[in-house]
């Protein structure tokens, strides 16, 4: 504090004070609009893996607006919803691998109904959907709301996509 009364001990410091803070506060806005509207579109486009394909990661409070294009190719979001982490990724056969957590005010059943009209039905149960739709596997299912949840009061449910290996190792799994 002792610094910033150097800028008031006289009206000429105090004008060039403000003149500072009004040119360089819009600028550290502008900076800051800036590097997060990059940050996004690079997350949109995804990171390079080492299985050749791409990589998703969003962890978003407010909910992802759109899905990457190769999960919005095989399915849509559903409506009325909030997807607020997703960690997907593709291999170089474009098959995807990982999850979707999503929130809407639905119940379950409702979701389960909307999803099964968008691929084919390999299992279904009360609160878990396995579903197939060219060539992929993914899995919607009932999850458990936790206290640091960024949304209350909802149903919370998970998308999950398993690659065709993993589909057959747990076919042929016996314990």
């Amino acid at each position: 504090m002792a610094n910033l009364s150097f800028f008031f001990s006289n009206k000429e410091r105090l004008k060039f004070f403000l003149k500072c803070v009004l040119i360089g506060m819009p600028l550290l806005f502008l900076a800051g609009w800036a590097v997060n509207t990059f940050e996004d579109s690079e997350a949109e486009k995804g990171t390079a893996n080492d299985k050749g394909g791409i990589n998703y990661f969003y962890r978003e409070s407010s909910g992802i607006k759109t899905y990457p294009e190769p999960i919005g190719k095989l399915i849509p979001m559903y409506p009325n919803s909030q997807s607020t982490y997703l960690s997907v990724s593709t291999d170089k056969n474009n098959e995807l691998e990982g999850n979707i957590v999503v929130f809407t005010p639905d119940e379950l059943s409702k979701v389960i109904a909307f999803y099964k009209q968008k691929a084919k039905v390999i299992n279904e149960s009360a609160d878990r959907l396995e579903l197939e739709k060219d060539g992929q596997n993914f899995v919607i299912g009932k999850e458990n709301a936790y206290d640091d949840d960024p949304i209350k009061g909802e149903t919370k449910f998970e998308i999950r996509f398993n690659t065709r290996a993993t589909v057959e190792k747990w076919k042929n799994y016996k314990p």
